[in-house]
């Protein structure tokens, strides 16, 4: 039997974690679970799924996706050759998303014995090796409440309507301590009541509006902008292109140009030069005297809710709660 497996949440943190010589055979999760599908259904399927949209976003090819998730799948189910696993995550909703699917995992193959958990508060990826030495002093043994919030959680989010997660709200979830703001911040991606827009659009269309005009610099504000950081910045160039890639467009000044990950250095030189400004509707938008969704056909999933542009459940920030979809007569 091997001593340790260490499961956290992608390369850079691998990669500190071996500069600072960590024991243990170390594992990165690797999927960004706060976006797309993520039905209900066993890993390897749900693996599948994942691999499909991912690849459709132009990440890399369906076929590596599936073999990378497919080795990565293949460590965690021979959790019985480890005597300790250690799941070291963040407190971010990236990292939170993979700490209750593990969790949920694990406890469905019945292993309790020997799990810890790290719930740090600090970036990984971006620790000294001293400072990662200082997490260490965090691992604490996953207890049946562990298992329990998890697999409620896992069970909420991979539900087809929302309510389930935003129920997790009444819990005390404090033996997950990151996992109340996880919860809120998912529920803020939904549409908003008044604007139609998600917590990330509406920063976008704000921070255009105040003179932030390349995608780079947009990205980079947005990044101060989050309390726990979650979304690279990949992610954050489709949504920031998907603005202004409708009929009535919100954002201006792409010129007919898109990111995409294997954009060769000309085009991404030119799609990072692009002048960005706000359209009248982008304006109106934002100020919430028209809705995007009246504007726009969404077609999204967040975890097991598919949500469009006809009949979307919306979020209402101040209330802090679901509006349920207007019922048509």
């Amino acid at each position: 039997m091997r001593d340790r497996l260490i499961i956290t949440n992608g390369d850079e943190a691998v990669a500190r974690m071996r500069e600072a010589r960590v024991e243990g055979e170390i594992l990165p999760w690797r999927d960004i679970l706060y976006e797309g599908p993520v039905p209900a259904l066993p890993l390897a399927e749900l693996s599948d799924v994942r691999a499909r949209f991912l690849a459709e976003r132009g990440w890399t090819s369906e076929e590596e996706l599936r073999a990378a998730f497919r080795a990565r799948d293949d460590v965690l189910r021979r959790h019985a050759e480890f005597g300790e696993i250690v799941l070291w995550f963040e407190h971010d909703l990236y990292d939170q998303l993979q700490l209750v699917q593990v969790l949920d995992f694990l406890a469905g193959e019945g292993r309790r014995e020997g799990v810890s958990l790290i719930q740090s508060g600090r970036y990984i990826g971006t620790e000294t090796q001293r400072g990662l030495k200082q997490h260490l002093h965090l691992k604490e043994p996953a207890t049946d409440a562990h298992f329990a919030l998890a697999r409620l959680a896992w069970s909420a989010f991979r539900s087809q309507s929302p309510e389930a997660w935003a129920n997790l709200l009444r819990l005390s979830t404090h033996v997950l301590p990151f996992l109340r703001l996880a919860i809120l911040r998912l529920l803020e991606e939904m549409p908003d009541r008044r604007t139609g827009l998600s917590r990330t659009e509406a920063t976008i269309l704000s921070l255009i509006h105040d003179g932030v005009r390349h995608p780079s610099d947009i990205y980079e504000a947005y990044r101060e902008s989050e309390v726990a950081l979650f979304m690279g910045d990949w992610s954050f160039y489709c949504l920031l292109d998907a603005l202004g890639d409708t009929a009535a467009p919100f954002i201006a000044g792409f010129n007919g140009r898109a990111f995409s990950p294997g954009l060769p250095e000309d085009a991404r030189d030119a799609y990072f030069s692009s002048r960005l400004s706000l359209t009248h509707l982008g304006v109106s938008v934002l100020s919430g005297q028209a809705d995007a969704l009246q504007h726009r056909r969404i077609d999204r999933a967040i975890g097991g809710v598919h949500i469009t542009s006809l009949a979307p459940w919306r979020w209402d920030g101040d209330a802090r709660c679901l509006v349920p979809p207007e019922r048509k007569v």
